[in-house]
């Protein structure tokens, strides 16, 4: 992945001077990334383009600012005071799940845990979206498949993942369903849901935790572990049939085992 380039004042740039004043733009075309010192007033020629993940790595309470959708705007008098929001939503601590009460997610950042490059673009994501998804190539060990990370944190929802469809497909599958769950829908186990899955029917199934590691590592990562829900959304063939059909292609079957064992039981 690229790295995500932050505009910096020279002071900052250079280690002169500590982040006072950090910034989420929201316009495309400009640097998504803007921090400041303390100085109200810099000359065009001061500014700089420096890696976020280095800004970070140097001043950790600089992610802030990331946890913040675009249009935020952080200040702080001094580099031991909590940022004030001049601009955007003030955010509040999560509130326990109500539908999963003995989860405990524990989210980055987390005290002395190193955030890459990749780690600050799915967080930027869950905080202007409320969701990041990620897309993994098929291998000969497993089928292609696309997951959700964020709509547990940001909507009380399970994780949703998919697979065996192209890469495309997979993707613009898993932002559909996330669209829908933040537009307030909710899908649980043994619902079945139109034109969601590449234009097919689908189902949707519990993946049982054990099987997270070699399906949702990214975000066994973002939860501190299997403290979350998931869904599988499971396509039906052209004629509405499932993989727990009869008559369900084999072919199809093996891109799209259904990680709920007692499907296929």
């Amino acid at each position: 992945m690229e790295p995500l380039l932050a505009e910096c004042c020279r002071h900052v740039a250079e280690g002169c001077a500590p982040i006072l004043r950090a910034a989420r733009g929201e316009d495309p075309e400009a640097p998504e990334w803007r921090f400041r010192c303390g100085m109200r007033e810099h000359d065009p020629g001061d500014v700089r383009a420096v890696p976020l993940e280095e800004l970070v790595r140097r001043d950790p309470t600089a992610v802030e600012i990331v946890l913040h959708p675009r249009g935020s705007v952080l200040e702080r008098r001094n580099v031991a005071a909590r940022w004030h929001t001049e601009a955007g939503p003030v955010l509040f601590p999560r509130r326990p799940s109500r539908r999963w009460p003995g989860l405990d997610p524990r989210f980055p950042p987390r005290p002395g845990e190193a955030l890459e490059t990749p780690d600050l673009r799915l967080l930027a994501d869950v905080a202007e979206r409320g969701w990041h998804t990620l897309v993994y190539e098929a291998r000969p060990d497993r089928p292609g498949h696309a997951f959700s990370v964020g709509l547990f944190h940001g909507f009380d929802h399970p994780e949703i993942a998919v697979l065996g469809l192209s890469r495309e497909a997979l993707a613009e599958t898993v932002d559909r369903i996330a669209g829908r769950v933040r537009a307030g829908e909710r899908f649980q186990h043994g619902d079945v849901a139109e034109d969601i899955a590449d234009g097919r029917v689908a189902a949707f199934r519990t993946i049982p935790p054990r099987v997270y590691p070699a399906w949702l590592g990214y975000a066994l990562w973002y939860h501190d572990g299997a403290r979350f829900p998931a869904l599988q959304c499971v396509w039906a063939d052209a004629d509405g049939r499932f993989p727990w059909d009869p008559w369900f292609p084999s072919e199809a079957r093996a891109v799209q085992p259904v990680l709920y064992e007692p499907e296929l039981a």
